[in-house]
């Protein structure tokens, strides 16, 4: 029988009623094994507690994310053991301009950042679009095209991202003051200035960084240069880091004040999408006043060829399929619809923004406008489908 006096999670001594194993059989079995319980017990816990002792054992559980649209985070994405983020100073424009096109695409502001050669550490403001899009967006472009010069392959970031919501309006400039200070803080340079790739030199006026939302920053700082050179004057505080990257003790994963904790939503995992596919092809074609027919066809006309591309890109930007599953439906082959992506994007950017098919959420809701009357008969951009 079960030794009833111990928690059915707990391990057992070996020889005890709990499992009863001959010698020959734990001497075969790793300690990890060796604390597991017997198969009836294993039983007993799911039925009773609902989980599996299996995963009570070998790993903490995952924090579930919050999203909260409109919130403020701090986000960190470190490198590999073997392999730094950033090599070359051509590494560092690279990314920057993936930057820029991921920050333009989903609307996300970004704040402040500090760019060391080991990882990326960003203070933003996220819309609709979840922060987990978002950085997958950013770092998965990076990676293949580094891996691609390097020659190398396998998993070119370590682990998942770290993320901290933070209360702006108490803990931004403080955020601001310690990315800035970070170069200092790890060895890389003698003071702020030194260090070419943080928001620091935007901020000083010693560089222009179209890509950068720096008016939250100032209307904290009264707008005034002087109150920034005081904030970067004072080096941050001793536990700035660690308040940063794990947030309240409380409330780990949150840095603000009770009343800014009592107001968000529950963290609950937000739904990957608010469409679905047949709404996103309905909306586009009839946006741009194609027939669904000619659309499936192996017709290669212009405007059905941007179509296609604007199918494909909201429903892989939105997370509501991915590329090779939008060209099963579209009947073409996915590194076609990369392709078309790819150069209709160069010549009609702005069709190639959430808000240009806002009119897909809510769910059903008809568009407003039509953006076929901006489309004409000449329109030589991009590569037929």
């Amino acid at each position: 029988m079960r030794d009833t006096t111990r928690p059915p999670w707990q391990p057992c001594e070996a020889g005890s009623a709990g499992v009863a194993m001959s010698a020959g059989t734990e001497s075969a079995y790793s300690y990890r094994q060796n604390i597991l319980l017997n198969a009836l017990e294993r039983a007993l816990i799911v039925r009773r507690y609902g989980r599996s002792i299996d995963k009570e054992i070998t790993a903490m559980p995952r924090r579930q994310r919050i999203h909260v649209p409109e919130g403020t985070y701090y986000v960190i994405q470190r490198g590999g053991r073997q392999t730094p983020v950033f090599a070359r100073p051509e590494d560092y424009e690279l990314f920057e301009r993936l930057l820029q096109g991921v920050l333009n695409r989903t609307g996300v502001r970004l704040h402040a950042y500090c760019w060391t050669p080991d990882a990326l550490h960003l203070a933003l403001r996220i819309e609709d679009v979840t922060l987990g899009r978002f950085m997958q967006g950013l770092t998965s472009r990076y990676a293949r095209d580094a891996q691609q010069r390097m020659g190398e392959s396998g998993h070119f970031f370590r682990q998942r991202y770290q993320a901290v919501l933070i209360e702006p309006a108490h803990y931004l400039l403080p955020l601001v003051q310690y990315l800035h200070h970070l170069p200092v803080l790890e060895g890389l340079a003698n003071s702020p200035d030194d260090h070419c790739y943080s928001s620091h030199r935007a901020y000083s006026g010693a560089a222009d960084v179209p890509w950068l939302h720096t008016r939250e920053v100032w209307r904290l700082l009264g707008r005034s240069g002087h109150a920034y050179r005081a904030l970067m004057a004072v080096r941050p505080a001793p536990y700035a880091a660690e308040l940063f990257q794990r947030g309240h003790r409380e409330t780990p994963g949150i840095l603000g004040t009770p009343d800014f904790v009592a107001q968000l939503p529950r963290p609950v995992r937000p739904p990957c999408c608010r469409v679905s596919l047949h709404q996103i092809v309905a909306g586009v074609t009839r946006s741009l006043d194609v027939d669904r027919q000619y659309l499936l066809s192996g017709s290669r006309r212009r405007d059905l060829a941007l179509a296609r591309a604007l199918i494909a890109w909201n429903a892989t930007e939105r997370g509501v399929a991915s590329l090779s599953e939008v060209a099963r439906y579209l009947r073409r082959d996915p590194s076609t619809l990369s392709v078309a992506i790819r150069r209709y994007r160069a010549s009609r950017p702005e069709l190639f923004k959430l808000e240009a098919f806002h009119f897909l959420t809510p769910l059903g809701r008809p568009g407003p406008y039509r953006i076929a009357s901006r489309l004409n008969e000449g329109d030589a951009a991009g590569l037929a489908g």
